[in-house]
């Protein structure tokens, strides 16, 4: 009798733990606390796999959205998932024991125009190309950040105006973050312009740059124009630019929220 009763609980157990992965994933939604900045539109599917129209994160969104559950993580007491769409994707890891959320080999590529798109203000000269994402790893505790590592790639960096067209190459940002600053290096890739330089910013959003700008067989007189607006020039073809102050609240509290 005891062993038929331990075979029914866990004959019950398996078909409870069935039952809640095979939930349709609009039932399990309201018990979530998403934070009011994450709007999802057009979701459907189970906890083991499923799709979504959109998510927008502070009105930014992400599209044709399709996520797995991985089994792989069972062992390390971790619920993973590897999400794909439209401009990249992402794998997260939620560790059942701590609480800690990881996410790893995560890319998003939006083209500059999309981007501006979403801009209150409207730009003067208007910037174009490819803005690509990637993080390396990101650490958060309790829906705050510990540790973050990528990069920044601007493809195809240009200007498109009535009187300026160029195209100056490829640029890369490479960043590491934690709850007290943010540490940036800059370099070029294969770019019309060399560029070296790196930059930090401070949890208060405090912020400092300092960014050398050189090119071995001269500078494009459009070019040197606007450099000279945002930078000092310390001798022939080349030009460096140091600024700092104090970034807008918004943006602070998104780097460090």
């Amino acid at each position: 009798m005891q062993k038929l009763w331990k075979y029914t609980l866990f004959f019950l157990l398996c078909l409870v733990v069935a039952l809640l992965i095979n939930l349709p994933i609009q039932q399990v939604l309201p018990y979530l606390k998403l934070p009011s900045s994450v709007q999802l539109a057009g979701i459907d599917g189970s906890l083991l796999k499923g799709r979504a129209a959109e998510v927008r994160i502070n009105n930014f969104p992400i599209e044709g959205i399709q996520y797995r559950y991985m089994p792989s993580c069972i062992p390390l007491l971790k619920v993973c998932y590897h999400i794909d769409y439209d401009q990249g994707q992402i794998k997260v890891a939620y560790d059942l024991l701590n609480g800690d959320t990881e996410v790893t080999q995560s890319r998003v590529e939006y083209p500059i125009a999309r981007l501006l798109e979403l801009m209150p203000n409207a730009a003067l000269v208007e910037p174009t190309g490819r803005l690509q994402l990637s993080i390396d790893d990101m650490s958060m505790q309790q829906d705050k950040l510990v540790a973050v590592k990528g990069k920044l790639v601007w493809n195809d960096l240009g200007l498109d105006d009535d009187s300026i067209q160029l195209n100056l190459g490829d640029y890369q940002v490479d960043f590491t973050g934690n709850p007290k600053s943010y540490e940036f290096t800059f370099s070029d890739l294969n770019a019309a312009l060399d560029v070296s330089g790196d930059g930090k910013v401070s949890a208060a959003g405090v912020y400092e740059v300092d960014v050398k700008i050189a090119a071995e067989t001269g500078i494009d007189p459009q070019v040197k124009s606007i450099l000279n607006l945002v930078a000092s020039r310390s001798s022939v073809n080349k030009y460096r630019i140091v600024q700092q102050g104090q970034l807008p609240a918004n943006v602070t509290r998104q780097l460090f929220r």
